[in-house]
């Protein structure tokens, strides 16, 4: 039975943090048109991360005030869509921030590896997360989620981001991104972290490197995501 809990979660939290973007060309859907789709279509960019088009295709859904996943996927042909305008949206989309650099002699972890090591601790030591495998499946893409308590406002959540990954067609780990404890993005995962430990900060024309995982703690860390996985419930 197909479990739409999680996914409307993950989607919820991400639309809180998106930014307001201008109102670009106006689309109508044709046969076999989809939100996903469209966003890679509109980014242009052959190279571009799951995580970028999932981020881009929320942009669109927000723009249109489609706001749950039966929204998105209730779509039909000769639908009109607006597009964000494309200046606006990967302004949005790009970093806004730029850490300064430490020399080398004093250098302290930076937030991305620090950031790295709090998700390394929640996936070993916390009891309450959850993992849910995106739609559509050949994404191969997961989320992995922890129950979260903010004492000043109050705000209680069971389905609160950890880290997304990606696997591989061989189920190993390929990649995965996660949020940084100074929140350096307006709204979204902060950081992306490759099979090899590089952490690297997305930014408008290309990637930042932020820093670097010890290789046995990437290796340890990616055992442990291979393995949950295997638990994973659909999201939708």
């Amino acid at each position: 039975m197909v479990d739409k809990v999680k996914e409307q979660a993950y989607i919820s939290y991400m639309m809180q943090k998106l930014p307001d973007v201008k109102q670009g060309k106006e689309h109508k859907l044709q046969k076999g048109d989809s939100l996903w789709g469209l966003a890679k279509k509109e980014l242009n960019n052959p190279k571009a991360s799951n995580q970028e088009i999932s981020e881009y295709m929320l942009l669109i859904a927000k723009l249109n005030n489609l706001d749950t996943i039966d929204e998105m996927n209730s779509l039909k042909i000769n639908d009109k869509i607006n597009l964000p305008e494309q200046a606006s949206a990967k302004s949005a989309l790009s970093s806004r921030t730029k850490p300064a650099k430490t020399p080398a002699a004093k250098r302290q972890p930076t937030d991305a590896e620090e950031s790295f090591a709090d998700v390394k601790d929640a996936l070993f030591n916390d009891k309450t997360i959850q993992v849910a495998k995106a739609y559509p499946r050949e994404l191969n893409l997961f989320h992995v989620y922890q129950y979260y308590h903010d004492k000043e406002s109050g705000y209680t959540t069971n389905r609160h981001p950890v880290v997304s990954f990606r696997l591989d067609k061989n189920g190993k780990f390929e990649d995965a991104s996660f949020e940084g404890k100074k929140d350096v993005n307006s709204y979204g995962y902060d950081y992306n972290i490759d099979k090899n430990g590089a952490i690297t900060q997305r930014n408008k024309f290309r990637d930042n490197a932020r820093g670097r995982v010890d290789a046995a703690d990437m290796n340890e860390v990616k055992s442990r995501l291979e393995e949950l996985s295997k638990q994973a419930v659909l999201s939708y």
